[in-house]
């Protein structure tokens, strides 16, 4: 028998089980190993997509972020299957963004492709919330995976970088007093410890003032 028509006598409760499994069997980054799962037939693809079974991505949520500040600040009720779901394939978005630094540089964001139409700002807001509602998941997923500690230092000190902080020096002005700015600023201090601010600073100073 086909593997994929087998695949339909399965129970939805037991598919279910399966997908939660194939998703969270490596808890960094976005849960990539459900996608193969999703092509196996339309059945499949219509049984599990994020669309139709919003109960099992928000299960994934459950396992790759923290949820209870945020489930103290909104309320359980606020958050919902469809909420997690949405909330979820948010976040993957932006991981794989820092992961592939798309909006650590100027030249970056111009040189690719936005399929997601997702601004800076955005990028910048997701992560920062990330980091207020961090108990131990949150960062895991933006430094181990998304590798936010070399994007955050490319936004801030790289000639090109999306903070224009470095132009603005050059061309004698402040960097741009925007939400960007701050969000920034916020996240450098949330994700950088004080020795690596020291030798980032350090490197910085002697590249740019000689």
């Amino acid at each position: 028998m086909n593997g994929s028509h087998s695949l339909h006598t399965v129970p939805q409760e037991v598919l279910e089980h399966i997908a939660y499994f194939a998703a969270t069997d490596n808890f960094l980054g976005p849960p990539s190993s459900l996608y193969p799962m999703l092509l196996t037939s339309r059945y499949i693809n219509r049984t599990l997509s994020i669309t139709e079974n919003h109960h099992l991505y928000a299960r994934i949520f459950h396992n790759k972020f923290d949820i209870l500040a945020a489930s103290r600040r909104l309320g359980y009720e606020r958050l919902t299957s469809s909420a997690l779901a949405d909330e979820l394939r948010r976040r993957c978005v932006v991981l794989k963004r820092l992961r592939a630094r798309i909006d650590s540089t100027t030249r970056a964001r111009h040189a690719n492709e936005d399929k997601e139409k997702m601004s800076l700002h955005d990028v910048l807001f997701t992560a920062y919330i990330l980091m207020l509602e961090n108990e131990g998941k949150n960062r895991a997923q933006l430094v181990e995976y998304g590798g936010i500690k070399a994007w955050i230092r490319e936004f801030w000190f790289n000639p090109h970088g999306s903070s224009l902080a470095i132009y603005s020096i050059r061309t004698g002005n402040w960097p741009p007093d925007c939400s960007e700015t701050a969000l920034g600023m916020w996240l450098f201090w949330f994700i950088l410890s004080i020795g690596a601010f020291e030798t980032t600073l350090s490197v910085w100073s002697s590249n740019y003032f000689g």
